[in-house]
């Protein structure tokens, strides 16, 4: 068995036999001859296989590049194709929170168009609206009293009962007629009168209290003047509270005040 051929030298050998028997179709024999005697010299060969060789060593370079082309294209689209998928997730998000804020806006206009046809109470409206409910609420309750200072369950199980019975004895007055007493800690307008008249009295040695009922408004604005009225005690001045919420007194060089903003009150009281 001889030894291998090399691919590259055997195509050549072939391609060189063609090209012969083209010459010799178109030139002379002798010609002919004597062309594929040079070409078969050994270095003609030797230069025909280094030139085939570096042709294909070429073209493995040239595949080589191409194929680290392709796979850095390939790694872009991949990267591009990431970065669309992105910008596809953020626009829908946008998309929802544009059609979240178009529905919010229709509201709004919706409300503000419902608040021009049917406006609302305004601020003061509100402040005035208080106020009359406040006077409203004080006139239901102009006959009613608020008692304070009997012992604990003194009245029994009939409260009613109770105060009918003590009434009379602690204001000392004799009514023409039961007490009418809607509730346990209320009664009617000649209570009221005598009660106001006597002050705090005792029973059983406990001060009893009566202070007029108001409604929360009222109490609210005039326990704002509660430290005003414990300064005035201890200074000895005689003061009283008008209706709704009113701070009269006299001060110390005989000056009439009233006052219905208990801060100002407070720093007046303050100065004697």
């Amino acid at each position: 068995m001889g030894p291998k051929k090399n691919p590259a030298e055997t195509t050549l050998q072939q391609t060189l036999l063609k090209t012969s028997a083209n010459v010799s179709a178109k030139a002379p024999s002798a010609n002919a001859n004597t062309w594929l005697t040079e070409a078969s010299t050994p270095n003609n060969m030797d230069s025909v296989m280094q030139l085939l060789q570096k042709l294909a060593e070429d073209q493995t370079k040239i595949l080589e590049d191409q194929k680290k082309n392709f796979d850095e294209i390939r790694k872009q689209l991949t990267e591009t194709n990431k970065v669309v998928s992105a910008f596809e997730e953020k626009m829908s998000d946008m998309l929802t929170r544009v059609n979240s804020a178009e529905c919010r806006l229709d509201a709004l206009e919706e409300a503000e168009r419902q608040r021009c046809d049917s406006p609302p109470a305004t601020v003061e409206d509100v402040v005035l609206l208080n106020a009359k409910l406040a006077q409203f609420e004080d006139r239901e309750r102009r006959l009613n009293l608020r008692i304070y200072g009997f012992p604990e369950k003194a009245e029994g199980k009939d409260a009613i009962g109770f105060l009918q019975k003590v009434l009379p004895e602690i204001l000392q007055c004799d009514f023409e007629g039961p007490l009418e007493i809607e509730r346990a800690h209320r009664s009617l307008a000649p209570v009221r009168r005598l009660a106001r008249e006597k002050g705090d009295v005792l029973w059983h040695d406990h001060k009893i209290s009566f202070y007029q009922d108001f409604s929360k408004a009222t109490q609210v604005r005039r326990q704002a003047f509660q430290e005003c009225k414990r300064l005035l005690h201890q200074a000895k001045i005689s003061f009283g509270i008008g209706y709704p919420a009113v701070l009269s007194f006299t001060s110390p060089d005989g000056t009439r005040l009233r006052f219905e903003d208990p801060k100002k009150a407070l720093q007046c009281i303050k100065r004697f």
